[in-house]
């Protein structure tokens, strides 16, 4: 249980950097849509790499199990990734990351139904309570944020993809090792990224960039910011259950908020530093309650 909040706890910080490696690269002239697309297929290119080592006989899997792991691929590389960053041209990353941690009440409504996990009222309070958190730190006095219906309906997508990505590898981890389901994720739909015409953009302009930071960011959100966060996530996913993990991950909206203290010096308000504890408060509330819950059943 401990290990597995620890898991969780580590992944949500490494995609808190996304937002510091990602502005670099849209100061660079690449799309919310290439940046995510070009982030995943790096991703699988390690992947297919050390897949003799470590992936090996993944591939019959996938075709045994295509009709859950097809959904799973494409709801984390199309609903959550896709959308969150092309919410974050229309809205901006600040309202983006908001709308995308609306993420706990999916997970739980879904959790319900396909999990069969029973969320009480004190649950479902410390919940509302990290989102409430989520709200306040990511309150930005002063800034004016253009609203779009478009937009709005892409944040709310990614969240509702995230939410999905989590409760269909619940399932998928019942029957299927956590590596394997990392390859099956990250893999299985990249083919359809193929298909847009602005993956291949993308990767020109990549191809003929000489800049270093863009090189260096590239493989920062490939490497640490979707392949050792999904490691991390699919181990601790398999020891605490899907809606306590996450409320978990809004410690990813803390990581990127103190990033942008000490790296773009922004001063928080008071609000933030509010939200950073009810954010930090409910998390380990809910870490506590899911562990006496599982310790009365095993009684």
């Amino acid at each position: 249980m401990k290990l597995g909040i620890l898991f969780v706890a580590t992944s949500a910080t490494l995609a808190g950097t996304l937002g510091t490696f990602g502005t670099v690269l849209f100061d660079a002239g690449f799309s919310g849509f290439q940046v995510a697309s070009i982030r995943m297929l790096i991703t699988c290119v390690v992947l297919l790499a050390v897949y003799p080592i470590v992936f090996r006989g993944c591939f019959a899997l996938m075709r045994d199990n295509w009709k859950l792991l097809l959904p799973h691929s494409i709801a984390v590389v199309f609903g959550f990734s896709m959308l969150f960053f092309i919410a974050t041209e229309y809205l901006g990353v600040t309202l983006a990351v908001a709308l995308l941690y609306t993420a706990p009440i999916w997970v739980m409504i879904l959790a319900s139904f396909f999990l069969g996990e029973i969320s009480g009222l004190v649950k479902w309070a410390l919940v509302f309570c990290s989102v409430a958190g989520v709200a306040f730190v990511l309150n930005t006095q002063g800034q004016e944020i253009k609203l779009s219906l478009l937009g709005l309906c892409f944040g709310f997508g990614s969240a509702i993809g995230y939410a999905i990505f989590a409760v269909l590898g619940k399932i998928a981890l019942r029957t299927i090792s956590a590596k394997n389901l990392l390859f099956s994720a990250l893999t299985f739909a990249i083919p359809l990224l193929l298909l847009f015409p602005s993956t291949w953009q993308g990767l020109e302009q990549l191809s003929q960039s000489r800049d270093l930071n863009v090189w260096g960011s590239f493989v920062a959100v490939s490497l640490l910011g979707t392949l050792l966060m999904n490691v991390l996530y699919m181990n601790g996913l398999t020891r605490i259950n899907a809606s306590t993990a996450t409320v978990i991950t809004t410690i990813e909206p803390l990581v990127a908020t103190f990033l942008a203290v000490f790296i773009v010096q922004e001063i928080l308000a008071p609000s933030q530093y509010f939200g950073v504890l009810l954010i930090i408060v409910s998390a380990t509330l809910i870490g506590i309650l899911d562990g006496r819950i599982k310790k009365e059943s095993k009684n």
